[in-house]
């Protein structure tokens, strides 16, 4: 067997066997799979709702918030997936077809593949009931969706590594998550602020791909002044780059801590 066809072996048995973890790995490892999305989507509806907010820059609201609920945790849930995948799969290692770029690659499909099914059936039931509406390009929704992923592989295996060497960034790293999503637009609308803060909110590649994906479901929507989709491509590439190379570099430590 040639290496291609060795590693394509190796990465569909990582993947059958992270994507059965990950949906049976537990009693309700599934259900908290399904409900952890839609629990998060309801509570910001909810909240919306109170106040009074039935659009969102041209938009229903409950739309708004799913799109950018939905994208964000596809990164979100990619990187933790990948951050831990090292530390969770350690004996693996010893099987010398393994490596840990591997393990994290697999635990990243299998996640941003759960999550693109798990919105297309929120996006499907939302429909139904006259909440949401069907995106009149579905091509710019995957590419927000895409781009999410991309940045939590990215990051995901750069955290990984920074964790071997320094365990006590682990702290900081979860620490960050939650101003993250509230500077990547999720919650408020990025358009209200002005510049030249706004600048600096649109370093945050994520901006850019919830943006994106809300243009996707309405081509009516008011995105926010500077989104661009190329400068958001640039920076996942480079996340995904960097994580890469550091995995490289850093190969055996990986395996032997």
């Amino acid at each position: 067997m040639g290496n291609f066809e060795s590693a394509m072996a190796v990465w569909k048995a990582l993947f059958l066997r992270e994507a059965v973890v990950r949906m049976f790995g537990s009693r309700l490892a599934w259900v908290w799979l399904v409900a952890e999305p839609l629990v998060n989507v309801l509570w910001l509806i909810l909240i919306f709702t109170g106040i009074r907010v039935r659009h969102v820059g041209g938009i229903e609201t409950a739309l708004w918030i799913a799109i950018g609920m939905l994208v964000f945790m596809t990164f979100r849930r990619t990187l933790s997936q990948v951050q831990n995948g090292v530390s969770a799969n350690g004996a693996l290692f010893s099987y010398r077809q393994v490596r840990p770029a591997d393990v994290v690659l697999a635990r990243a499909m299998v996640e941003g593949i759960s999550m693109l099914i798990i919105s297309s059936m929120m996006f499907f039931v939302g429909t139904l009931f006259g909440w949401m509406s069907w995106p009149t390009s579905v091509f710019q929704v995957l590419e927000a969706f895409t781009l999410a992923w991309l940045c939590g592989l990215g990051l995901g295996m750069t955290f990984a590594v920074l964790i071997k060497l320094v365990p006590e960034m682990e702290r900081v790293i979860n620490f960050i998550m939650m101003p993250l999503m509230m500077v990547s637009g999720v919650i408020f609308p990025l358009s209200m602020v002005q510049p030249p803060y706004l600048d600096w909110l649109l370093l945050n590649p994520l901006a850019h791909a919830i943006e994106a994906g809300r243009v996707g479901f309405s081509p009516y929507y008011h995105a926010v002044t500077g989104l661009d989709l190329g400068y958001a491509y640039a920076c996942a590439l480079v996340l995904v780059f960097t994580g890469l190379a550091l995995f490289r570099r850093f190969n055996e430590r990986l395996v032997t801590q």
